[in-house]
Order: C-alpha cells, then sequence, then structure tokens
C-alpha cells in the first residue's frame, strides 16, 4: 500500500465516509423548506394568518423604516419578505442553493432573500480573506492533530480500556472530543467560505470552542448555532419554551428540552447512542439550571469571591458532563463510557488524578 493510499484509509478511518455528509442533505434541506413555508405565519400577528397556507397576508403591522441595503443580521431575519418574493424561482433557488445546500449553515428565507437584493454590508473582501484564512488555519490543526494524535484510532479499535491509565483515558476521551469539533466545523466553515465568496453571509455555526463552554446551556447557542435558532424558533417556542407557568411549569420546561433533543436525537440519525445522548444533555443541563435558581448573584454581591468559585465548580462539572454525553453520541458510545469510567476510577491513584485535575480546572475557571 502506497504513502496516498495510507493517507486516505487513515482519514476514512478517522473522519469516516465523507459521503455520510450527504445523508444530512435531505434533512437541511427540508428544514429550509420549512422556514420558507411557516414565515407567513411567523410573522403575522397572532390570530391574523388567512386560513390558505399558500397566502401572504398583507395587513402586515407597520414597523420602523429600515435601510434595506444596511440591515444587520437580526433585522434581516425580522424583516418580512414582500408578498412578490413568495414564487416558485425564489423557492427553487433557496432550496437548492449551493454553498449551503449540503451541510448548511441554515439561512433563513427573509436572510436570503434581503441579500439577494441588497448585498450585506458585512461583505468584504479583507474580511473574507481573513475568514479564508482562519479555515486554513483550521484544516492545518485538524492535519497536525490526526499525524500525531491517534485518539480516534484508538476509541475505534475495540481496545481493552482497562491497559490504560487513569491519564491517558482522560486524554483520550479529550482529544475525541476536539476531533469531533474540528470534524464539524471544518466542513461548516468551508460551505460559509463559499457563500461568503458569493456575497451571501450566512450565520457562523460554531462561535466557541469546545473547551471554552463553561455553561451547558450557552455551550448549545455555540454549537450548530444555525440549526439551534431553528429549534428555538420552530420547536421550543411553539411547546412553550422555558416560561411555562402553574404549579408543573418546571416538569413541563423539562418535557419541552427532552421534545426538542429527542427531535434532534432523530434528526442525525435514528441510533440508541444518540438518543441516550439527548437524554444525558437534558440530564446534564438540569444541574445548571437548578443552580442558578439556588444561587443568583443579587443574593450573593457582598460575597462575589465566593459566588465566582461555585461557579468555577460548576463551570469544570459542566465541562465533564458535556464531555460524557458527546462520548456517548459521538464517539465511543455506551459501553466504551462506561468502560472508560471504570478505568478511570479503578484505584486510588486514578481517583486522586481525577481530584487533582478537578481543583486544577477550578482555579483556572475561577
Amino acid at each position: 500500500m502506497g504513502p496516498m493510499a495510507r493517507q486516505l484509509r487513515r482519514h476514512h478511518a478517522t473522519l469516516g465516509n465523507p459521503l455520510q455528509y450527504y445523508c444530512l442533505a435531505p434533512h437541511q434541506l427540508q428544514s429550509r423548506l420549512l422556514l420558507v413555508t411557516r414565515s407567513p405565519r411567523w410573522e403575522s400577528p397572532r390570530g391574523t394568518y388567512p386560513l390558505s397556507p399558500l397566502t401572504i397576508p398583507t395587513n402586515r403591522p407597520k414597523k420602523k423604516q429600515l435601510d434595506p441595503s444596511n440591515l444587520s443580521e437580526n433585522d434581516r431575519i425580522r424583516t418580512p419578505a414582500a408578498a412578490a418574493d413568495y414564487n416558485f424561482r425564489n423557492y427553487l433557488a433557496y432550496a437548492i442553493y449551493a454553498p449551503l445546500y449540503l451541510a448548511g449553515p441554515i439561512l433563513t428565507f427573509n436572510d436570503y432573500i434581503s441579500q439577494s437584493k441588497y448585498p450585506s454590508p458585512t461583505i468584504e473582501r479583507s474580511r473574507t480573506t481573513k475568514y479564508g484564512i482562519r479555515f486554513l488555519l483550521t484544516l492545518l490543526c485538524m492535519e497536525l492533530v490526526l499525524h500525531f494524535d491517534y485518539c480516534v484510532a484508538i476509541s475505534k479499535g475495540n481496545p481493552n480500556w482497562s491497559d490504560y491509565t487513569p491519564k491517558q483515558l482522560s486524554l483520550v476521551s479529550y482529544f475525541n472530543l476536539h476531533v469531533l469539533w474540528l470534524k464539524l466545523l471544518l466542513p461548516w466553515r468551508l460551505f460559509r467560505l463559499w457563500a461568503l465568496m458569493d456575497g451571501i453571509d450566512p450565520p457562523e455555526n460554531m462561535i466557541r470552542c469546545v473547551s471554552d463552554n463553561p455553561s451547558t446551556v450557552a455551550f448549545w447557542r455555540a454549537w450548530h448555532r444555525s440549526f439551534n435558532k431553528w429549534l428555538v424558533r420552530y420547536l421550543y417556542i411553539p411547546l412553550g419554551g422555558s416560561s411555562v407557568r402553574g404549579r408543573f411549569g418546571v416538569a413541563r420546561s423539562i418535557l419541552n428540552y427532552l421534545t426538542v433533543f429527542t427531535f434532534v436525537a432523530l434528526w442525525h440519525d435514528i441510533s440508541l447512542n444518540l438518543l441516550v445522548w439527548g437524554w444525558l444533555i437534558v440530564f446534564f443541563m438540569l444541574p445548571e439550571i437548578i443552580a442558578s435558581k439556588l444561587f443568583p448573584r443579587s443574593k450573593w454581591e457582598k460575597h462575589l469571591t465566593a459566588w465566582r468559585m461555585l461557579r468555577a465548580i460548576g463551570a469544570v462539572g459542566n465541562l465533564l458532563m458535556m464531555m460524557a454525553a458527546n462520548l456517548v453520541g459521538f464517539a465511543v458510545g455506551i459501553d466504551g463510557l462506561k468502560s472508560i469510567i471504570r478505568g478511570v476510577f479503578a484505584d486510588w491513584g486514578g481517583e486522586f488524578f481525577c481530584l487533582m485535575c478537578w481543583l486544577c480546572l477550578v482555579l483556572m475557571c475561577g
């Protein structure tokens, strides 16, 4: 086997079949089509949407006058497209827009129409060039990780986890998540760069590093950001969001989270590991939600240092829980995570190692 063949085989074993991204293309297409068909209902005042779903409301409330050639991203999303823009040509052009067809980011119909008519002021050659350089640096980072770090090959090789020390198990788990983050970041940035070169500015899907997420809730706002906004607008808010009142308000909010993440898991693939991943995410969000109610900043104004340390302890816990959930969904699965946990806590040395790591991370976060 020649060097090139070995290189291709290594990339295939590490990143999976490149054609796997085509499996999500229909999901992306369905998301975009829903954005077109539901936009008129979303933009209409409650109770004024016409009975026919093909009828575009013309009695929209008047809003402040905005310069259509100088709109922010939020204004482009919220400013409804004209009735004449809801035609088959725009519908088809938006649905199969080449740069974003395969893997996104998900661009709303209003935003697409607005930028098609009036180029976004954020489209600048210098900005696009810098973004291209960032993409190349990210690609270089991935190549260096794959060349010197065999964490994915180890986890995919059905290893005997008891042969590894707690330190090795922790590092394998940690770098597995970074490879996963880079594996998703690269195609999203590549297609966004293509769109920027075409004069369309879609949202950035990854706005924070996987290691820079002390909050579980903030983690999911920064991970696949365009899909997160789609979920909030078309699933989470219609279910009632987190503003449900009454005796069973908290239970209803938790049920809404479970519904959303179950949908996300099934949207990716029908897999037990992904379903468990979605349910673990909801379970791991509960400590942060409960702690934010028990320890609000307003009650700790005179003890801000102690409050910061409490937040630091919680941040480390959130990081570890997010690592565990994503390892189940996208890396080693349920059995692999059980083996890793057993290996880390097999003796007092592993427990001491975990305690020292926790203390160091708390000091860094605090």
